[in-house]
């Protein structure tokens, strides 16, 4: 999804969505997203209570095929799982450190190295995080933001490969030295830098999956 994405005038296409959906479905939606799964073009996953659900094309018609439902589908809770797992905050907390190790630059040039780039790509999945372009679930961002956070992790797992064997020395290490690591171990933690997301959501995809055929079998309008 490009950059010039016009946040406000979709916001008046996800209200005419919306309009839409409660007008076929006869009560108020629960919730909304609009969808591009990739290929045909943009969708609208409209959740109710019930639950049930409806996806509605470009030209906010219930879509009839059940393979376009659970792809949309799919997409729509593929990206909820990355979203939920990023926090903007906690990226961003990675960069300070890498100004708290500066000191020793000299000493471990590799390790506060890598860190940089950690923290470089930490900011800027923390920028995707908080894009109104989340607005859109897709997979083309999803796929960007899983890149980023690969970036990030590989280089993260570099600077504990180098910083590893100083666990054998901490007592013939400076105190502030120790401390500007702990805090880093800290904060990567807290940022997901020791997992990979694009494991994660691999492990997670058959629950995505049985999501989405529920999603499917809750349509409000025939499927084929």
């Amino acid at each position: 999804m490009s950059g010039g994405l016009d946040v406000g005038r979709l916001g008046g296409a996800m209200a005419a969505a919306r309009g839409a959906a409660e007008g076929i479905a006869g009560r108020p939606m629960a919730g909304l997203r609009v969808v591009s799964p990739g290929t045909g073009g943009r969708a609208w996953l409209v959740a109710f209570t019930g639950p049930g659900f409806l996806c509605l094309d470009e030209d906010l018609c219930p879509v009839a095929s059940l393979t376009r439902v659970r792809d949309v589908a799919q997409a729509s809770l593929a990206l909820e799982v990355v979203e939920d797992a990023l926090d903007a905050a906690a990226l961003r907390a990675v960069r300070p450190h890498v100004e708290m190790l500066a000191p020793w630059h000299g000493q471990l040039p590799a390790a506060t190295g890598a860190l940089g780039r950690a923290a470089a790509a930490a900011d800027a999945l923390a920028d995707w995080r908080e894009s109104p372009t989340r607005i859109v679930a897709s997979l083309v961002e999803l796929d960007r933001a899983v890149g980023l956070q690969g970036r990030a992790h590989a280089a993260y797992a570099t600077f504990v490969g180098v910083t590893e064997p100083l666990v054998a020395r901490q007592a013939d290490l400076d105190d502030d030295l120790l401390a500007a690591l702990a805090g880093v171990e800290r904060v990567a933690g807290n940022a997901g830098l020791g997992t990979s997301l694009a494991a994660m959501i691999g492990e997670g995809m058959g629950g995505i999956i049985a999501a989405a055929d529920e999603v499917a079998a809750a349509h409000l309008t025939p499927l084929r």
